[in-house]
């Protein structure tokens, strides 16, 4: 952790170690070798995984902790939904759908571009099958044994692994767009999803322009030039005047 360390003191934030754990992703069920790791001469802690940015990771990186941790919380949101709603009284139907739409499922949906792999399973489309059917239950109001499939089309609401394959075709293209000219096909990890997914969508071009910054060698950036109280311009000269620009006097306005 030496680098670790150094690279702290050069760019100037403090790290601790006691909020600093350490993550080995590997498949292997015995780790020799490995440890202990210290930093400013305190040993940090091994763990099987960690929570970045709201995406639980794993040692293995299978996702398991992350999906079981989507589910309890929205098992949790929808206890308190029920409590507001019911079929003669409470919350309308409209109002569910959309704290639904709205609250619950993008939490499902973030990060999904990460751990998009977890839902090809069969086991996984089952669980988040269950989640979709609490919500289709409680904005309708209908009995138990109402059939998932005609809540979907009463509803018009898709299938949440559908649906996580959409939002993650979608930053794919984002994506892909943003680095040209990539074929999306020949990626690999976590953008072969191009691979999985035959969609012509993902062909197709796109109106995003990548800004391109053309100055001349007529551009004058010398701060001294401009100091000189009557500066020579060239012939067939522009003058920008910029707003908030700074000035040995201070800042001021421009036109």
């Amino acid at each position: 952790m030496d680098g670790c360390h150094l690279w702290a003191v050069k760019e100037g934030p403090n790290i601790s170690p006691h909020k600093t754990p350490m993550v080995p992703f590997t498949n292997r069920r015995k780790i020799e070798g490995l440890g202990p790791l210290k930093l400013h001469g305190k040993d940090l802690k091994m763990l099987d995984e960690v929570k970045y940015l709201g995406v639980t990771l794993d040692s293995r990186l299978n996702w398991n902790q992350h999906l079981q941790k989507i589910i309890r919380k929205t098992q949790t949101t929808f206890a308190l939904v029920r409590r507001t709603c019911s079929r003669n009284w409470g919350l309308r139907p409209n109002m569910v759908h959309w704290l639904y739409t709205r609250v619950i499922r993008p939490s499902i949906l973030y990060g999904a571009l990460v751990w998009w792999p977890k839902v090809i399973q069969k086991t996984t489309k089952t669980q988040l099958g269950r989640i979709q059917r609490m919500a289709y239950l409680a904005i309708t109001g209908a009995m138990k044994s109402t059939p998932t499939a005609a809540m979907e089309v009463l509803l018009n609401l898709i299938p949440l692994n559908l649906l996580i394959m959409v939002e993650v075709r979608m930053a794919l293209y984002r994506l892909h767009m943003l680095k040209q000219p990539a074929v999306l096909k020949t990626e690999t990890g976590l953008l072969s999803i191009g691979k999985n997914v035959s969609d012509p969508i993902l062909d197709m071009r796109s109106d995003h322009t990548i800004p391109v910054f053309n100055y001349s060698k007529n551009v004058i950036t010398d701060k001294d030039y401009w100091r000189n109280k009557d500066p020579v311009l060239p012939k067939d000269v522009l003058i920008w005047f910029t707003d908030g620009s700074r000035t040995d006097l201070g800042t001021g306005s421009g036109v």
